[in-house]
């Protein structure tokens, strides 16, 4: 991705090193058989992650944003199918009891905002007070789509989008439909909210959870519907719609999440006269394969902004 014109945090290609970025950067290894998994009791994959953190200093936008690349490597001795790469937020602006979230199917962004005009301190924590900012998640560069010797096209027939591994928004991928072969990088493919708590809607806590959340399904492995909260218990979510996208709002005109199938009612946390809470999201970006060895890399930005009037 080019920030400005001059700022270019670019990887071309998927067998391009990964170099340092910005003007100031934080970089560490992790993975997942350093020691026992209490969040999810799952099993090690073998996975290692070389994580970078990096910021700008600039005179415009960029400033108040950050960026986090993370360069995946199965060093395990299994061939990792249907691999997803899943970018979790916990929003908290200022009072995290009093979150909305929602997404933007056509710029493949997260977004967290308060759910009134006043963000007031509370768990004594200070609040943001009058007009309170907002902070977006964006995957700048995706994993890299498994090789097909094609280039998966961009293109408004969801049909063919979905037949050909393309997409039908410019702002969901990287590649796609630009001549070149093999070098598409997903972008946000799903995009699901839970609260804080044990509910069926809320925090995941077995490894199977934490992965069917990669893919806008829910704890007790129903799929996430369209309209209400989501979840088939609500009268308000549609059983025969499925959706990838929770609260799109009307950023998908052409149906991507659903199908297809287009929706005449705009979906957000407001119309469904929802109650703020401490909101958590997780996009996802995927299927993708992982041989042994194997690396795959993504780029993720969160920009934040606050508006001087006009409410939350």
């Amino acid at each position: 991705y080019d920030l400005d014109g001059v700022i270019d945090c670019k990887n071309k290609f998927r067998e391009d090193p990964v170099p340092l970025f910005g003007d100031e950067n934080i970089w560490w290894v992790f993975n997942d058989k350093g020691n026992a998994h209490t969040e999810s009791g799952g099993l090690p994959i073998g996975m290692e992650i070389r994580a970078q953190a990096f910021a700008f200093s600039t005179n415009d936008e960029v400033n108040n944003m950050t960026f986090y690349n993370y360069v995946l490597i199965n060093q395990g001795t299994q061939t990792l199918l249907n691999t997803y790469f899943g970018q979790w937020v916990d929003v908290d602006l200022g009072c995290s009891d009093d979150d909305f979230v929602g997404c933007d199917v056509q710029r493949g962004l997260g977004y967290g905002y308060n759910g009134d005009n006043n963000d007031e301190g509370c768990n004594g924590y200070p609040g943001y007070g009058l007009q309170p900012p907002a902070i977006g998640v964006d995957f700048f560069e995706g994993p890299f789509q498994d090789y097909d010797n094609i280039d998966n096209p961009l293109t408004t027939n969801i049909g063919d989008a979905v037949d050909s591994l393309g997409i039908p928004y410019k702002g969901i991928g990287i590649g796609y439909g630009d001549g070149v072969e093999d070098n598409e990088r997903f972008g946000m493919r799903a995009f699901l909210y839970h609260n804080n708590n044990s509910g069926v809607t809320g925090d995941p806590s077995v490894a199977i959870q934490y992965y069917n959340y990669l893919r806008a399904i829910w704890k007790d492995n129903s799929p996430n519907l369209y309209g209400g909260t989501g979840h088939i218990s609500d009268p308000d979510a549609d059983p025969n719609t499925p959706a990838f996208y929770m609260f799109p709002g009307d950023s998908d005109p052409l149906g991507w999440g659903t199908g297809g199938a287009v929706q005449g009612d705009v979906w957000t946390e407001e119309s469904e006269g929802n109650d703020p809470d401490d909101r958590r999201f997780i996009q996802s970006a995927g299927p993708f394969t992982l041989e042994p060895g194997a690396f795959n890399n993504v780029t993720v930005g969160v920009v934040w902004a606050r508006a001087p009037g006009g409410g939350p």
